[in-house]
């Protein structure tokens, strides 16, 4: 079995840990849905949230990063889906698949403050 950091290091992107409110919106049902942002890298996001939505389902999130006024719209597909029972919430990894070129620096700018400043 391979430990946390040699699975961390296999990833494509680097993942830092956020929290912020995410709305979660499901194409088609027009099903709108509250959650959290738990980590975040420049090719997705996992989100906490109180509703369980099948792995392959195409999504739309709406968040501002934190710091940020300027709110995205970004178009993803869950890749992973499960039950975290320490938390009493789904847990839901979240690859994104269309994102504009703007939100995609600005997270990865994010991202390179809040891994910097942990090293």
């Amino acid at each position: 079995m391979a430990s946390k950091r040699e699975s961390e290091n296999r990833r494509r992107f680097r993942r830092a840990a956020v929290d912020f409110p995410v709305t979660i919106i499901v194409p088609g049902s027009e099903l709108v849905l509250d959650g959290g942002a738990l980590d975040l890298s420049a090719g997705g996001v996992r989100i906490g949230m109180k509703t369980d939505l099948p792995a392959g389902q195409a999504i739309l999130l709406r968040f501002a990063l934190p710091g940020s006024a300027r709110e995205a719209l970004v178009r993803g597909r869950i890749v992973l889906s499960f039950f975290d029972a320490k938390t009493k919430c789904y847990a839901h990894g979240v690859a994104f698949t269309q994102i504009a070129p703007d939100d995609q620096a600005a997270i990865t700018k994010l991202l390179d403050v809040s891994l910097s400043s942990r090293a």
